[in-house]
């Protein structure tokens, strides 16, 4: 199980991406320092669409063709980083940390029933009616990464660290003003991002670092 000092190392690592994103005052303005409203609800039901559209869901078209749950973990990440924003405004850091870990020990200890995509289409859509109304799904959050089959919350914890890597990376390469390629030797970075944590579980937040840069650099 996630311990504490886990939800509290990811929450921290939240907070300073967005401090650094976007200035210290945006839990106070929800606004950022370049003067954009910040609407961290929409952040979180756009990244649970993307999850959907991971899913092959459509009737019309491509009906034999494999769920993408490799993406959908990375759009639960993604999804997670919105999440943690909008809790961190509305609770405050230290507050967010004891709320999150105190209810994920809750719905951890309920059944774990693993489900089929159009059941997690439906989780998904939970995620997006409560975002819409303006409702934090976090106990929502937990009961979708429950339901995935050889995933859970530790998991989520190796990702994020990698992807807040990768998202330090991208704002320090120009992100924000257009300028970062996102697209390395025809394959999108998160999918660099993920072999390279397959291939070294245990590596660190630097060397991770200094790994996506040492590709970058070679991009064309």
């Amino acid at each position: 199980m996630l311990s504490q000092e886990q939800f509290k190392i990811m929450y921290n690592l939240q907070q300073k991406l967005n401090d650094d994103t976007n200035g210290k005052d945006w839990v106070t303005t929800g606004i950022t320092n370049k003067g954009r409203k910040i609407n961290w609800f929409r952040c979180i039901y756009m990244e649970a669409t993307e999850a959907i559209d991971s899913l092959n869901w459509k009737h019309w078209k491509d009906i034999n063709k494999d769920n993408d749950i490799e993406n959908i973990k990375i759009e639960i990440v993604d999804i997670w980083h919105f999440i943690m924003s909008e809790h961190i405004k509305i609770q405050g850091l230290s507050e967010a940390v004891q709320n999150s870990f105190d209810l994920y020990h809750l719905i951890h200890d309920e059944n774990k029933e693993i489900i089929h995509s159009m059941q997690l289409i439906e989780c998904f859509e939970i995620i997006i009616k409560k975002s819409i109304n303006e409702e934090l799904p976090l106990a929502d959050f937990f009961r979708v990464v429950e339901k995935i089959e050889d995933f859970d919350m530790i998991d989520v914890y190796k990702l994020y660290i990698g992807k807040n890597c990768l998202n330090q990376f991208r704002q320090d390469n120009g992100y924000k003003e257009g300028k970062y390629q996102k697209i390395w030797d025809g394959e999108e970075d998160n999918v660099y991002l993920q072999t390279i944590l397959k291939e070294n579980p245990n590596i660190s937040y630097n060397d991770l670092y200094n790994g996506l840069k040492e590709i970058y650099q070679i991009q064309p």
